[in-house]
């Protein structure tokens, strides 16, 4: 279900009893790679959290946006493993963590999962300590015969045509 930033509290007052887990990314071009990641988090609790960056941050970062942010909601929304979606719409360049912060302190999550290639992972430790939130950071593996997977490598495969 697609939700806004507003709800997150309630979320956490409705499902005291139940181990939430809260993950976010861009997921330009969903792929298998992401499924996966979302059945690891999934594993972990028992309500998983997703939330989606923004077109405007995603673009100042990566420099392109190939689904806009309604097509990436409603793709993951679709997705199994995933309970809860909403939108990054408060990030930006010069606080690119605006929104995982923000997520904390209102969802209160059991666990924060990130891959073990996100940026500033000093920051995400230290504010997961103060919160006293479980970050758990997961390798990124694939399956060999999925062979590599990524959305940069994707659209490689896709030039080539």
């Amino acid at each position: 279900m697609i939700i806004n930033s507003e709800e997150l509290r309630k979320i956490r007052e409705q499902n005291k009893d139940r181990k939430i887990v809260f993950c976010s990314g861009n997921f330009d071009l969903t792929h298998a790679g992401h499924i996966l990641f979302f059945e690891d988090c999934k594993r972990l609790g028992d309500l998983l959290v997703v939330g989606i960056g923004g077109d405007s941050i995603m673009f100042e970062n990566k420099k392109r946006v190939i689904l806009n942010e309604h097509i990436r909601l409603k793709t993951i929304d679709s997705l199994k493993p995933v309970d809860l979606v909403l939108l990054d719409k408060i990030s930006n360049i010069g606080n690119r963590l605006k929104f995982i912060d923000f997520v904390l302190e209102e969802l209160k999550p059991d666990f924060y999962v990130v891959n073990e290639d996100a940026f500033d992972m000093p920051y995400r430790k230290t504010l997961c300590e103060r919160l006293n939130i479980n970050l758990k950071i997961l390798p990124r593996t694939c399956p060999p015969e999925f062979g590599k997977i990524s959305t940069s490598e994707l659209i490689r495969k896709i030039k080539e045509l």
